[in-house]
């Protein structure tokens, strides 16, 4: 499999997880913690955008997952060992590294919007840091495992298939 298929499988991969994990603290701490609603918010309120989005339209979830798969583009061009050869360790180094990226983006966008979403920011922040660890963790293994077949594996030899 091409390297650019993998990285964008990858990305799908690590963000839908990562959106469990938003969607699943979202509703146990009765916060607004889904990113793909919090970006729409965040267009709809613009000054510059001239856009009315849905909470849900696909234009935040396309954001989100575009992101997904930036970030493991980051990954491969910054530490492509870490994707060929994923440990715990390295997932949680990589996801910790991220999550303090994504929380300074966040702020960012928070303080540059006119009229951000309301949550509680610092309980966002918490789950979005963690959210990112998951996020790694997947877009790690997803990116090893793409292209993986039982003759990769050595469970299957190439004359039988």
């Amino acid at each position: 499999m091409k390297t650019a298929q993998k990285i964008i499988i990858a990305g799908i991969i690590g963000t839908s997880f990562m959106t469990l994990y938003s969607y699943y603290r979202s509703n146990k701490e009765k916060q607004q913690y889904r990113e793909p609603v919090l970006l729409n918010k965040l267009i709809n309120r613009s000054r510059t955008l001239p856009v009315k989005l849905e909470e849900n339209s696909a234009v935040g979830w396309a954001t989100h997952y575009s992101i997904g798969v930036m970030f493991v583009l980051a990954y491969y061009l910054l530490c492509r060992r870490a994707l060929q050869h994923p440990t715990p360790s390295k997932a949680l180094l990589i996801g910790s590294g991220s999550g303090i990226v994504a929380i300074a983006s966040w702020k960012i966008m928070f303080i540059m919007n006119p009229n951000p979403p309301d949550n509680h920011r610092y309980g966002y922040y918490r789950q979005l840091f963690v959210a990112h660890v998951v996020f790694a963790a997947f877009a790690l293994a997803g990116y090893r495992f793409t292209g993986f077949s039982l003759q990769n594996a050595g469970l299957i030899s190439s004359r039988l298939q």
